[in-house]
């Protein structure tokens, strides 16, 4: 059984807003990112290795002892690929940056599918595309065991968990695990605790992400919300990420600034996943049905309104701050 879960946040959670409205600590920087982990008496950072492209050594040294000298753990996300052998060489090179920065894990996706709508690539397509993952991410694999440092597949709203468990079972290292995103899970048809137990064993990091659901005709749009204002039992996943078998540390990532169109109740949107147990998608139907708010809601966001910068880095900043005090009163 893992320690209580620490907190810390991710860059996903801000946009280019903040340096065009001149904020004092740009968060989409990692120095930025860091003193708003310190100001808010935070865990971890997570951001993407591009922040360390450029640097050079003595400026990666100052990075390390910035880090060493806050106490913050630090994720690094790889870039966002979906070719597979480019995604393979991805993570071996963060994986080698997080050896040189001290950084606890890596992070990486394996599509640009979202809101669990994978038509493009078509039923045997997008099994085409797992399968051809297997062989960059075992030499992946190969690395971590060598650096012993962990590396996680997102659930991207793309992957669900019988697939997830399934490649890394396929890949076979103890290295390669999953970062899940909890409101994710919602986005492929399953319940977050149901996605949770399913992937525990595997886990590596968390990113905490909720949503308010507005429904449609074909299902439901999710938009972007502080955590415990939206659909997702915070109570309920920390607990059981507590039980699991690794100590992870979950990070604020409220990400998309425009809606998630989930059209879970169109038929053709089923047709590249694999049959599961009815009971499973019930629960997640339940779950959204439950959290809909009234027809006619406002559901955009005001960056999908085109407010202001300096209004747009308000809105993220409020909702990072609003999640923070939500963590610190209910896992105090």
């Amino acid at each position: 059984m893992g320690e209580a879960m620490e907190f810390g946040l991710c860059a996903w959670s801000f946009t280019p807003a903040h340096s065009a409205a001149g904020s004092g600590h740009d968060p989409m920087t990692l120095t930025g990112l860091i003193a708003l982990a310190e100001e808010r008496g935070l865990r971890s950072v997570e951001h993407s290795t591009t922040v360390l492209d450029g640097l050079d050594p003595g400026a990666r040294e100052d990075l390390v002892e910035r880090l060493r000298s806050s106490g913050l753990e630090l994720v690094l996300d790889c870039p966002w690929s979906e070719d597979p052998a480019e995604i393979g060489a991805h993570v071996e090179r963060a994986l080698r940056l997080a050896r040189e920065v001290g950084a606890r894990a890596v992070r990486t996706t394996i599509s640009r599918c979202l809101e669990g709508d994978r038509s493009r690539y078509g039923r045997e397509g997008w099994q085409d595309h797992l399968e051809a993952l297997i062989k960059p991410l075992r030499r992946a694999a190969d690395v971590a065991e060598d650096l012993q440092i962990p590396f996680g597949i997102e659930n991207h709203q793309d992957l669900c968990s019988a697939e997830l468990v399934a490649l890394l079972e396929r890949i076979g290292s103890s290295r390669a695990g999953v970062v899940m995103d909890c409101g994710n899970a919602l986005a492929v048809g399953e319940h977050p605790a149901a996605f949770a137990e399913r992937v525990l064993p595997f886990l590596v990091h968390v990113q905490l992400k909720d949503y308010v659901v507005h429904p449609t005709p074909s299902g439901w749009r999710f938009v972007r919300c502080a955590l415990g204002e939206g659909v997702v039992d915070w109570p309920d996943l920390v607990a059981r990420f507590d039980a699991g078998p690794r100590d992870v540390i979950g990070t604020v990532e409220l990400g998309a600034t425009t809606a998630r169109h989930v059209r879970l109740l169109e038929r053709d949107w089923w047709t590249t996943y694999d049959p599961r147990p009815f009971e499973e998608t019930l629960d997640a139907l339940r779950v959204l049905h439950a959290a809909a708010q009234p027809p006619g809601a406002e559901w955009r966001t005001p960056h999908e309104r085109e407010e202001p910068a300096a209004v747009l880095a308000a809105y993220e900043l409020a909702q990072f701050d609003a999640s923070v005090d939500y963590l610190r009163r209910t896992f105090a």
